[in-house]
């Protein structure tokens, strides 16, 4: 049975977004993301770029990948992975040389499905096929030891990629009901002898929905366009990682000003091939003192694989332009117009006398991947109100240690709540989208919405709908 994969790192979203993988060079240091007036604490800005697609590297021993597309594994995403509620992680009593012991980690398959599936990204969907027709599967050491398998003299069902023995911690290490030579200890690199895909050749087609006109684009018709470009850029997430490369794409600018003008009022709507959505305003587009947005799909000369590309979203330009990572939109498919002028706005999360400035998308990157939806009870329509934003909770996850939530409006009217009743509450939001076609706030909401569903199980003492939310208060 094909085994649906959920990258919770990057959905945790996740993201989350763009992940940033691929041939450029990662270099840590201080974020320069302009969204945070903080210098005491990132947690809560980390957790929105989290989910925005820009996902960092990863913390501790690293794992390469080698497949039909590249990627790579990290201690901190296996560890994310093992403490999801998807069932991965699992735990087999096995033998060698006389000697019983209980491993910890998960499936082997479940890693190989983000290497082994052309059509590539998010949900993985392992190939059982492909492994029962046999492939050869190396698994390499860090001291170079190196042993083959072919997947049709094994079952993917029984060999693991485990990082305890007996409850105690240890390096990433496969084993499993497999040869003895393929239990290899300190493991850094997993390589499949399946042909990577012909990127040059894909069918994949780009969409632009310009006020319902459609159009659409392969990647070589792209490269064949006078405004095709190739220069530095890089981007920056709020852990610090840069990751800075060569891209080649065309002009964005140029490639909408074919069907539209683009005013600083103008709305894009980014679509990407997981659903990921992000909007752009046109001054930002316009902005061009540092560089040139592109839709680019080539990365160091080589063309970009489904994640992060084909198609990924940069600033580039001589003087080598750094955006946010969340800015940077990947997997792209699809740029519509939208409807009305493009909207900004503020949310302030203040915390033991530091604060952080979320803007529309950094919000937006957020709410697009949780995507916590609830209907709530308005008893002054007498209606219930479809909407959808991100868990309370989850906006403030990675802050520690405060016992209550003030939740404000414009006007100045706020709710506090205690922490204990909202912590893990999945049915208690910040709505910034609602209807059955998930439409942006209206004036009398805007920009957000402290909502909650009708059915919630638990809802803290004293909770009241705060319309026009632009600050979140932590008590300690």
């Amino acid at each position: 049975m094909k085994k649906v994969i959920w990258i919770l790192f990057l959905v945790l979203v996740l993201l989350m977004t763009g992940c940033a993988t691929g041939g450029g060079t990662v270099s840590t240091g201080e974020s320069k993301e302009p969204q945070s007036e903080s210098t005491g604490s990132t947690a809560a800005s980390d957790e929105v770029d989290d989910v925005s697609g820009a996902t960092p590297k990863g913390e501790g021993w690293m794992i390469s990948l080698t497949g039909v597309r590249n990627d790579e594994i990290w201690q901190s995403h296996f560890e994310s992975w093992k403490g999801s509620e998807e069932g991965v992680f699992v735990e087999m009593n096995l033998e060698k040389k006389g000697e019983t012991n209980l491993y910890g980690g998960i499936l082997l398959k479940d890693v190989i499905a983000i290497i082994d599936d052309p059509a590539g990204g998010m949900p993985y969907v392992f190939q059982d096929d492909l492994w029962m027709e046999g492939y050869d599967i190396t698994l390499t050491a860090a001291d170079g030891y190196a042993a083959t398998f072919s997947t049709s003299d094994v079952s993917a069902e029984e060999i693991l990629l485990v990082d305890t023995i007996n409850g105690e911690k240890v390096s990433p290490q496969i084993v499993g009901n497999i040869t003895g030579k393929a239990w290899v200890r300190d493991l850094a690199s997993i390589e499949l002898s399946l042909a990577p895909v012909d990127l040059a050749e894909n069918s994949f087609e780009f969409i632009l929905d310009i006020n319902g006109e459609t159009s659409s684009y392969t990647i070589s018709e792209l490269e064949a366009m006078d405004i095709y470009i190739e220069d530095t850029g890089s981007f920056t997430n709020s852990y610090g990682n840069t990751t800075d490369a060569v891209y080649g794409g065309v002009k964005l600018l140029p490639l909408l000003s074919k069907s539209m003008e683009v005013t600083t009022e103008s709305a894009i709507k980014v679509v990407a091939m997981d659903g990921y959505e992000m909007s752009y305003g046109g001054d930002m587009l316009l902005d061009q003192a540092d560089g040139e947005w592109i839709l680019a799909f080539k990365e160091n000369g080589e063309y970009m694989p489904e994640d992060p590309g084909y198609i990924r979203l940069v600033k580039v330009g001589p003087r080598n332009p750094n955006i946010t990572g969340h800015v940077s939109a990947r997997m792209i498919k699809k740029i519509v117009t939208e409807g009305e002028p493009f909207q900004d706005f503020i949310l302030t999360i203040v915390e033991e006398g530091t604060s952080e400035i979320f803007d529309r998308q950094t919000m937006q990157s957020g709410v697009i991947t949780n995507k916590n939806r609830v209907t709530y009870y308005d008893r002054k329509d007498d209606a219930d109100i479809a909407y959808m934003g991100i868990a309370l909770w989850r906006l403030l996850e990675r802050l520690e240690g405060y016992s209550a939530i003030q939740v404000e409006a414009t006007d100045g009217f706020s709710v506090t709540l205690d922490n204990t009743q909202v912590e893990g509450n999945d049915e208690i939001i910040i709505a910034m989208y609602t209807g059955s076609d998930d439409s942006l706030l209206s004036e009398k909401e805007w920009p957000l919405r402290l909502v909650w569903d009708k059915d919630a199980s638990t809802l803290p003492d004293g909770i009241k709908a705060v319309r026009n939310v632009v600050r979140i208060t932590l008590v300690y």
